[in-house]
């Protein structure tokens, strides 16, 4: 998974920077073809458990997690943002050679979801997305997904209770991680938080089997 760290390493230094690396290599490809990687099933399972309606990915890259929750429920309403107006390109492309019509794409950040609406979408997503969030945005960026989150909020990312809840940088590996369960424990409306681990037969790199986890926050919809 180098490339996919290399990539999504970019959007640290900008969309602009992050748009000039699609444009030079085929990130799309790549992308939409990991789209049976191992971590992707552990997520699917967490989703599930919410029998959700709706489903909003931020980050969504050119959609591959979306394309496997459409395979589950094609009656949902599936949506996704991303930074990069190829990667929404491309997977629009790519769910079009699929059939599949039950996914929107849009362009749009993690810190900014006033596109939808207060408790509009059952499970908000985001994959490998918050390690790249730093300390100025991270709060912003979980009140807009506490905001529009009806049921859950479910997270693949770094936890590490060594770190603090607004985040410690890896300089080595250009990552955030953070104590996601004291992040969103007290927070209105936050009912329960539940940790996956993931181990490295699922992803084989050090890091990642060190730190990563599928975080569910589940939700009260009072």
């Amino acid at each position: 998974m180098r490339d996919i760290r290399h990539n999504w390493s970019v959007r640290i230094r900008g969309t602009k920077q992050y748009e000039k690396e699609w444009s030079a290599k085929e990130c799309d490809k790549f992308y939409w073809d990991s789209r049976e990687h191992p971590h992707r099933a552990l997520l699917m399972i967490a989703i599930s458990r919410f029998s959700p309606d709706s489903v909003l990915e931020i980050g969504c890259n050119s959609g591959p997690n979306l394309y496997k929750l459409a395979k589950i429920f094609p009656n949902a309403k599936l949506h996704g943002i991303d930074v990069s107006q190829k990667a929404i390109d491309e997977g629009r492309t790519q769910l079009e050679k699929c059939s599949i019509i039950n996914v929107s794409l849009e362009l749009g950040k993690a810190d900014d979801l006033s596109k939808f609406e207060d408790r509009s979408i059952d499970v908000v997503v985001s994959d490998a997305v918050m390690i790249y969030i730093g300390k100025d945005k991270i709060e912003k960026v979980v009140k807009e997904m506490l905001r529009v989150a009806r049921k859950a909020i479910i997270l693949v990312e770094w936890h590490d209770t060594a770190a603090t809840t607004s985040g410690s940088f890896l300089f080595k590996r250009g990552y955030w991680t953070r104590d996601y369960v004291s992040l969103f424990k007290g927070r209105d409306r936050v009912e329960d938080i539940q940790l996956t681990k993931i181990t490295r037969d699922i992803w084989n790199d050090e890091c990642w089997s060190k730190y990563g986890h599928v975080i569910e926050v589940a939700l009260r919809n009072e």
